[in-house]
């Protein structure tokens, strides 16, 4: 299989599971209410909202380690890195839209770019997290741990903080954490048996 086909497939997959729609419609639902009641404050509610992308990373990966259907899918395509940056670009195509669209809704026009371009790459992290984990419960809970308790926790005590991937103004320091960690799971998804 070539690339372009297996990104393809990849996308089909990622948009056959109904949980993708129920992830990204309940995601931008609360982005709306969110920014309602967040109005009158000041306060961009992308920092709430990047939970759904979170889940929606998580999902992209573990739903075919939860029925097995990765076994197909290596048969398919053995190629395993290319698989894994196929499934990565794929989540790209589907996170990238998802996200400039709740940008829009979050905030003003001129943070919408930043805002969808930190949400995108929240969200290959999050998947990234769930190649090594390869299960659903230990990867949300853990992301969901770290960006809204240890994070926040961090951020005011710890002058390393602003080097850590939970800051959305700092789009190099997210890419940085992004590459690694599709690179350390790229590296596991190879040597590790499926």
């Amino acid at each position: 299989m070539t690339g372009g086909r297996a990104l393809r497939a990849e996308v089909l997959k990622l948009l056959s599971l109904p949980a993708t729609y129920f992830t990204l419609l309940g995601t931008l639902g609360v982005s709306v209410i969110l920014a309602i009641a967040f109005s009158r404050k000041g306060v961009s509610p992308i920092g709430y909202t990047q939970a759904g992308f979170l889940v929606l990373g998580v999902i992209a990966v573990t739903s075919e380690y939860s029925g097995g259907q990765i076994h197909r899918t290596l048969t398919a395509l053995p190629r395993r890195i290319a698989l894994h940056l196929s499934k990565m670009a794929a989540l790209l195509i589907v996170a990238v839209p998802a996200a400039g669209l709740t940008a829009l809704v979050c905030g003003p026009l001129s943070e919408a770019v930043g805002a969808s371009a930190y949400l995108a790459l929240t969200t290959v992290l999050a998947a990234a997290v769930a190649t090594v984990l390869r299960r659903s419960v230990p990867a949300v809970a853990g992301l969901l741990g770290y960006y809204f308790i240890a994070g926040p926790l961090l951020r005011d005590r710890a002058a390393f903080a602003a080097y850590l991937p939970d800051l959305g103004s700092h789009h190099l320091v997210v890419l940085g954490w992004v590459l690694l960690a599709v690179g350390v799971s790229a590296t596991l998804f190879l040597r590790r048996d499926a």
